[in-house]
């Protein structure tokens, strides 16, 4: 942890100490889950979860990896149906409806599992609790289709004003502003730019995209035969 100075050791190691709680909270939440006198357990659990993941993403995004990234074949179409379950039942708790949008049939991809299962539950978790009206069912889109640079999957919801210099903008911005996205409303995004570091370790990081007249953040992944094909 040479390149780390006294602060970031700090937050680091209290990073690692929160984990063990917020663990046991989820634990007993799910146990807590079969008493009729305990309705909100699923949402305390869930909620745990995803602070752990977003723990498990900060670690993994900050702390120097001694061997080359390991990548294995991974369908992203299973990794978003399987967050949006994840996920269904804090979305539900925000009036927020969670679709699936897979296009045509789609080879598996090349990354790092733990990153990019931690990289989408963020960012659906970011796009769920950005939802600026709670008393309407509001709809969030997880999509993945082919491009001709690679396999594009992203996080797609009603936000409006998102763009590219925007997004640049807010990588500057990081850690000095309280809110550098603006459409994220009070969440502050800090689960977007995690991923957003997952995902560039991977070399697919975040941009603005669009698709089904939503807008949102996506990667652009490359399949595994082209991976392949790139480095002979």
């Amino acid at each position: 942890m040479e390149r780390f100075d006294s602060r970031q050791r700090l937050l680091i190691a209290m990073a690692e100490q929160l984990k063990l709680p917020l663990l046991q909270i989820a634990r007993t939440a799910e146990q807590a889950g079969t008493s009729p006198s305990f309705q909100q357990s699923n949402t305390i659990s869930s909620t745990a979860d995803i602070a752990l993941r977003m723990i498990d993403g900060y670690l993994l995004s900050i702390l120097p990896v001694q061997d080359q990234l390991p990548l294995e074949p991974i369908l992203v179409s299973a990794v978003l149906q399987d967050t949006a379950h994840r996920l269904s039942k804090v979305a539900s708790d925000y009036n927020c409806q969670i679709e699936v949008s897979i296009s045509g049939r789609q080879a598996p991809v090349m990354a790092n599992r733990k990153n990019i299962e931690i990289a989408y539950t963020l960012l659906l978790y970011a796009f769920i609790q950005a939802q600026e009206n709670p008393v309407t069912i509001q709809r969030v889109l997880l999509a993945t289709h082919k491009t001709s640079n690679g396999l594009e999957a992203g996080i797609f919801g009603d936000q409006k004003g998102i763009n590219n210099e925007m997004l640049r903008r807010a990588r500057a911005l990081c850690g000095s502003a309280r809110q550098p996205l603006p459409f994220m409303s009070s969440s502050g995004g800090a689960g977007v730019f995690i991923a957003d570091n997952l995902l560039q370790a991977m070399n697919a990081p975040l941009h603005i995209a669009k698709h089904q007249k939503l807008n949102g953040l996506a990667a652009t992944l490359l399949p595994s035969y082209q991976l392949q094909f790139t480095k002979l």
